[in-house]
């Protein structure tokens, strides 16, 4: 971390004097990057291993405790970096810092990109460790859905302007109070959202209508994009899953992004169910229970 903090020093006083800098950090991301992905692939064994011992060893939680800290703890640690390289590249690109030639732009969006998708990667490898181990923390309160839904549109909005996407939110007045964790549901409505918006071409639409009857609210998430087959349908919320389809390798993923979203609507008592049809769209829908 000093070895990078030192670097971008540097390369913001280079910035000032307008000069051409070589801001693609040496060896940091891909380090990150090498760290992360070995990270999941013993995540994955390491699920394995504990079922394994769980189902020879019922009972014993030791393993999993065990597990859970550890990859709390390594999450912790690379998130420090990160912290330091989105930091200070957000500041390279400050006016305040002084001018920089079209090309140093360039090359800065590109460290801002990827390290924005390294702290998502990082969020969702620790929530997804957090839902396996059972250590996720709900803290339910009443709260209006309205106010969960600006939370989304905040977070989504950006999104679906970088992509050329319409976004649209049909949430009508006088829905049930609901007596939840109102953050981790914005989460998981989020990732619905921002999946959505990724798998939409160019120029797609992407809505979120929520009606009410009685106690129950149901929020679908429409969009008119590439859509799925039965077998994609069939694994879909397998941790890790990706399609093969070419239009989604084109978006760099973890396919961990849904199977978060699936595990916290259960944690929060919602029901979740997809329907889809290539080249036609997907639409997911949630159901909640508000206060009776």
């Amino acid at each position: 971390m000093e070895q990078a903090k030192a670097l971008l020093d540097a390369l913001i006083k280079n910035a000032k004097k307008g000069a051409i800098i070589p801001v693609r950090l040496p060896t940091q991301l891909e380090e990150i990057a090498a760290l992360m992905q070995q990270a999941q692939t013993d995540a994955a064994a390491s699920i394995a291993a504990a079922s394994a011992v769980r189902a020879a060893h019922a009972g014993d939680e030791n393993l999993v405790e065990e597990q859970a800290a550890f990859f709390g703890h390594a999450i912790h640690e690379l998130r420090t970096p990160m912290t330091s390289i989105r930091g200070y590249s957000d500041m390279m690109v400050n006016p305040s810092m002084g001018t920089l030639a079209d090309m140093q732009k360039q090359f800065m969006e590109v460290i801002r990109t990827n390290a924005r998708r390294m702290e998502t990667l990082l969020q969702d490898v620790s929530d997804s460790n957090k839902l396996r181990a059972g250590t996720v923390r709900v803290t339910n309160k009443m709260d209006m859905f309205k106010n969960i839904i600006m939370m989304v549109d905040k977070n989504t909005r950006p999104f679906a302007e970088q992509l050329n996407r319409t976004l649209t939110f049909n949430i009508p007045s006088g829905l049930p109070i609901l007596n939840t964790d109102g953050e981790l549901l914005a989460k998981a409505f989020t990732k619905l959202v921002e999946n959505a918006l990724r798998y939409t071409r160019d120029g797609g639409n992407v809505s979120v209508h929520t009606s009410a009857e009685g106690s129950t609210i149901t929020t679908q998430f429409k969009d008119d994009g590439i859509g799925m087959t039965p077998e994609e349908l069939a694994q879909l919320g397998t941790i890790y899953f990706r399609s093969d389809n070419e239009y989604v390798r084109t978006y760099k993923g973890s396919g961990l992004g849904i199977p978060v979203a699936y595990g916290m609507i259960k944690l929060l008592g919602g029901i979740i169910s997809v329907v889809s049809e290539v080249d036609k769209g997907t639409t997911f829908t949630v159901t909640i229970h508000g206060m009776t």
